[in-house]
């Protein structure tokens, strides 16, 4: 797309232009994105905000975008920005047990708290926090898409090997970045309806709400989605590889159609049984993923990274080359896995375009047909030139004078 205020031309993913640094159009538009529909429960209810209710002075509330028992999102406008739409996310507070509410609102700001400190391309960007009548509100970017698990039913069956690979590499990578951190951070509850994917095939990851920090001698509760959580999950243990998991059960049921929910737990078919259309080599990995024994699993998101790269990971789209060393990496890694050398973000044509505009900002401050002018037609010299004249002939003068000589 290019900048509606300097014409430049963005990659259409891009949140701001290139070259001036203004916000893209695609990114203060005030219309909801596809998938993104109202729930008749919006209308009477008592616990919900009403449209165009005006949070802080800022966020003002255009539609319901859903509801659980835990709270509801909002689409909302940023009116200090331009109206920047944005998605504000409110803990209901109708609790009646004092320490209930005092452990939600504990999870609330540990979301708030844990998005605010990632940085990655795929985690949706955190701008405010803040409490108002009693209620927690989240306000963070707006992804304009729709999650997988309602592409699913939209799409009538599985999807296509390729587009399920691309979008494993796209979550795998986000996986790498989040099991990094110090200490690693676990995502726990990986399912389609937690990734949201963008009309141009890009995955995002949503809904941190129970994600933790990793501590290997903490035990608690079992949180997560039945079908999609592991066994150690269920015992109140979890490390990356629960992830690992998780995101083989989402692959599972993408490739066959199969909802794990609506089977036993840990049950889990081959894939070419359902789909003989999927290849060995895709139905290996997903089932090493869904091994119940976690260390037969893959021992790490690099590691299945790299295997869902080396196969076929160059035809899905999700997959560039390093400029540095050459190794095939996930197209949205900011550094290589291999070099740890920093690649640009920005995707090869708005690269390319950058590059031809520093070139030809270089040619335009650089002289091409002209040659420096001659010594004596510099500037200083004939401003020193007139100044020794100018002294030389005083002094001429003052000898000429009667009675100097």
């Amino acid at each position: 797309m290019n900048c509606p205020f300097c014409s430049t031309y963005n990659d259409p993913e891009n949140r701001f232009c290139c070259d001036c640094g203004k916000p893209l159009k695609a990114a203060v538009t005030a219309v909801a994105g596809p998938g993104v529909t109202q729930p008749a429960a919006s209308s009477g209810s008592n616990h919900l905000l009403a449209p165009s209710t005006l949070l802080q002075d800022r966020y003002r509330i255009t539609q319901l975008v859903g509801q659980g028992g835990m709270g509801a999102i909002y689409l909302a406008n940023d009116t200090r920005f331009s109206s920047k739409v944005c998605i504000v996310k409110e803990m209901l507070d109708h609790f009646h047990d004092p320490e209930q509410r005092e452990i939600a609102t504990q999870n609330f700001y540990r979301e708030a708290d844990l998005l605010a400190n990632l940085r990655h391309n795929a985690i949706p960007e955190v701008y405010d926090r803040f409490t108002e009548a009693n209620r927690h509100y989240l306000v963070m970017e707006y992804i304009n898409g729709s999650d997988l698990e309602q592409r699913m039913h939209e799409n009538g069956g599985p999807f296509d090997e390729k587009s399920v690979m691309g979008w494993a590499i796209q979550v795998c990578d986000v996986l790498s970045y989040l099991h990094h951190q110090k200490p690693p951070i676990i995502y726990r509850d990986m399912k389609p309806a937690n990734l949201i994917l963008t009309g141009f095939g890009k995955i995002y990851l949503v809904d941190f709400g129970i994600a933790r920090f990793f501590n290997p001698q903490a035990r608690g509760t079992m949180i997560g989605t039945q079908g999609y959580a592991p066994p150690e999950q269920y015992r109140g243990q979890v490390e990356q590889r629960t992830d690992i998991y998780a995101l083989g059960a989402t692959m599972h049921y993408l490739l066959t159609g199969r909802d794990p929910q609506n089977e036993p737990p840990f049950s889990f078919p081959s894939v070419r049984t359902l789909n003989p259309s999927i290849s060995d080599t895709t139905e290996r990995t997903v089932m090493k993923c869904l091994e119940t024994d976690i260390d037969k699993r893959y021992a790490s998101a690099d590691e299945l990274l790299a295997e869902l790269i080396a196969t076929g990971g160059e035809q899905t789209g999700a997959v560039r080359t390093c400029p540095h060393c050459g190794k095939s990496i996930s197209r949205g890694r900011q550094f290589c896995p291999h070099c740890r050398q920093y690649i640009a973000a920005h995707h090869t044509t708005t690269h390319d375009k950058i590059h031809e505009r520093a070139l030809t900002a270089r040619n335009l401050a650089m002289p091409t047909t002209q040659t420096k002018p001659p010594f004596t037609q510099q500037p200083w010299f004939l401003v020193m030139s007139g100044v020794l004249l100018f002294v030389l002939a005083v002094a001429v003068a003052y000898f000429l004078l009667p009675g100097k000589g």
